[in-house]
């Protein structure tokens, strides 16, 4: 079909007749039936499947990363399988997570301590899948890896079904370069999307975005049918996708925008779609108020959880655009890439700052194109207006989400990108140049150079998904300035650093643990976190005690009941004899904290046991014993120490509560036997001795039945 330049590409009239379009922007080329039968869609849908595994093929070899951990292989829920699903349902996502460090708290507790992130979490369907993958195949990344991939390519077929439907009128000539198509392909592989698939965790964004894509999809179906049995399945699909994660809400705007741009339905027949979109949406939200209260949080008072923490209103507006702006340079050029943002790899901005001017200007053009194209229905109108809707959610400008930014935050609003670039390619070129056969050529190679381009790219960002070790040694290299990077980073490598069989990379590992670790609190000075693992770089390193202990102290003063401090000096401890040097660190400590039983305990054993100094080591028991009375050692040593200054009645009256509190220790009961011998009670200290011996016996045959086995 050869037409001149000027009338190449057409827009219907409204009697559907094609008219000039002119010098004016066209809505859309000429509507011509694509060379390829409607059957022949299963060609399609096995190239976007087939694609899809080339680009995330490499995933199925990966280890769990980053968050997984989170919802998967520290998730007590997840881990209790099929058993663990109404648990899941019942309370915030990250609960079942944080039972892992608060062993002995029920999920009630936890949930009423705990300080929801950013007004919570509650995304209990991906967490499902986990669960019953963890009941049939516990401990398998790789079948994880392999569904993520399967969702990701049913999201993609969906994804050019609906658009088929929407984008009827923009068909071209050849199938290959209709616009639904290609639009497809680079959606699926645009590299900003690595961390949802290559991350199993992403499968909450995967599971929403596949929800509000199947509500519209039956949304369409319902206007062209008039079946209302289609608004009950957009309904419920929209409900699952909410269910997967939050972010599913903005489809109660994008899906009346796509009937109202792309679709010639009456306003009361588009309304009656929004009905049941509505009804999903209002009990999605009741049930989540009701498991996780109100839908505000407290201001965290922790950088990490509050970028913003200590900046101007007017800096953190500035910061927010500046960010808005980063994602859509990472839409244009998605390198590098790196999984933290996180304070201060997005640094504190100011209005002066030229990148928050560029910024503001770049969004500001946006909105004014987005409005001038509404009345006009303009295709790169809609896909702004649907930019801007879907990721308001996790912009921190609506509220705090927790963070600067992430990539995977983007990953429904880029839809919206990649349906302009194709649009720009394959409608607006053909317009400028006088031979069909030269335009079609241009459209093939540049559409090939984009995709192939951000292909390599996501295939060889996969390989930094491996495991936690390659993710966060690499993207610290990106994330030079965030204190978490680094933290995580240095963590990481201590961790493969003290690994039997990595003995030959030990010094160098904690040598760059210890780099960035200094980098990581250099960032931000009270990360408690980070000051932990360096005072373990230093022990692990060249057993340092000062500097291990200086990085302690440090936590300590901000915070004097931090429990992992306490329970890394018990480690370190455990291999230093100086006891005067102990001495001086728990006595120092005990300036910081008082009340702590650590301290106390473990004061009034050194003053007792290597001092001999009952005057010092009494009232440091006493007051152990007092913080913790179920602390079976501290009132073994406070009933010695009673002994030794002849407080014999006290020393009978702790060792009891010792022996009522482990019925299997012979030592206390010999020291039982010897304090009622002090007290002339013979008979009593008769039976002591006789249970005693007895504990004893009972645990040399219990050694020989070891020895024989």
């Amino acid at each position: 079909m050869k037409q001149q330049k000027q009338n190449k590409y057409k827009k219907p009239d409204k009697k559907g007749k094609a008219v000039q379009a002119g010098r004016q922007e066209i809505s859309a080329p000429e509507i011509i039936q694509p060379d390829v039968p409607e059957k022949n869609n299963k060609l399609i849908y096995a190239v976007i499947f087939i694609l899809t595994f080339v680009l995330y093929g490499n995933t199925l070899m990966n280890d769990y990363a980053l968050d997984d951990a989170i919802v998967i292989t520290q998730n007590q829920f997840t881990k209790k399988g099929i058993d663990g699903i109404k648990d899941i349902f019942n309370y915030d996502t990250f609960i079942g997570f944080w039972m892992s460090s608060n062993p002995g708290k029920t999920a009630e507790q936890i949930q009423k301590e705990k300080k929801l992130v950013a007004g919570g979490r509650y995304r209990p369907m991906s967490l499902a899948t986990f669960a019953i993958e963890w009941e049939f195949f516990r401990n398998s990344p790789g079948l994880s890896h392999f569904i993520n991939i399967l969702l990701y390519a049913l999201t993609g077929i969906l994804l050019y079904i609906v658009l088929s439907k929407l984008l009827a009128r923009y068909e071209t000539k050849h199938w290959y370069f209709s616009l639904p198509f290609f639009s497809s392909l680079l959606f699926i592989a645009h590299p900003i999307h690595t961390e949802v698939i290559a991350n199993i965790k992403g499968r909450d964004e995967i599971m929403t975005f596949l929800g509000a894509l199947a509500a519209m999809y039956f949304t369409l179906k319902y206007l062209e049918t008039d079946k209302k049995i289609n608004l009950l399945y957009s309904s419920v699909s929209l409900f699952l996708g909410l269910m997967s994660k939050e972010n599913a809400i903005t489809f109660l705007a994008v899906i009346p925008l796509a009937i109202y741009f792309f679709t010639d339905h009456s306003f009361k027949k588009s309304f009656i779609t929004l009905i049941p979109l509505f009804v999903a949406s209002l009990v999605f939200l009741i049930i989540r108020q009701k498991i996780l209260g109100s839908f505000s949080a407290p201001v965290a008072r922790e950088l990490m959880n509050n970028p913003f923490l200590y900046m101007t209103g007017g800096q953190q507006l500035a910061t927010i655009i500046y960010t808005l702006g980063i994602y859509v340079k990472l839409l244009f050029l998605p390198h590098p890439l790196t999984f933290d943002y996180y304070p201060y790899q997005i640094p504190i901005m100011n209005w002066s700052d030229i990148q928050t001017i560029i910024a503001f200007l770049v969004y500001v053009a946006i909105g004014i194109y987005a409005l001038v194209g509404f009345s006009r229905k303009s295709i790169i109108s809609f896909s702004l207006i649907f930019y801007l809707a879907t990721i308001s959610v996790v912009s921190n400008i609506l509220f705090p989400v927790g963070t600067f930014m992430n990539e995977r935050f983007i990953y429904i609003s880029s839809l919206g990108f990649c349906i302009i670039i194709v649009y720009l390619v394959i409608a607006k070129i053909p317009m400028f140049m006088k031979k069909e056969k030269a335009a079609t050529s241009l459209i093939a190679i540049l559409l090939f150079i984009i995709l192939f381009s951000y292909s390599i790219k996501t295939i060889s960002r996969n390989f930094d998904w491996k495991n936690d070790f390659t993710l966060f040694t690499n993207d610290v290299k990106v994330s030079s300035n965030s204190a978490k990077s680094n933290c995580s980073a240095g963590g990481k490598l201590i961790e493969e650093a003290i690994k039997p069989g990595n003995e030959a990379m030990r010094k160098e590992y904690l040598e760059l643990a210890l780099q960035y670790l200094k980098k990581s609190v250099e960032i931000h000075p009270p990360y408690s976190d980070a000051l932990l693992l360096l005072g373990n770089a230093y022990y692990e390193y060249n057993k340092d005690y000062d500097n291990t202990l200086a990085a302690y102290k440090k936590i300590l003063v901000q915070n004097p009941n931090y429990d992992r401090v306490f329970t890394n000096l018990d480690i370190i401890f455990a291999k230093n004899d100086n006891v005067d040097y102990k001495i001086k660190v728990w006595e120092d400590l005990y300036q910081l904290n008082q009340d702590r039983f650590e301290i106390n305990y473990n004061l009034g054993q050194l003053y007792g046991r290597y001092k001999n100094d009952m005057s010092k080591a009494i009232p440091f028991l006493e007051k152990a014993v007092q913080k913790k009375p179920s602390n079976v050692a501290a009132s073994k040593d406070l009933g010695v120490a009673y002994g030794m200054i002849k407080e014999f009645k006290k020393s009978a009256e702790v060792l009891e509560k010792a022996a009522s509190l482990d019925a299997n220790d012979d030592q206390i009961f010999y020291n039982l036997y010897i304090t009622y011998m002090q007290l002339n009670q013979k008979d009593k200290a008769d039976v002591c001795l006789k249970k005693a011996e007895q504990i004893k016996a009972r645990k040399a045959e219990s050694e020989k039945q070891k020895v024989k086995s």
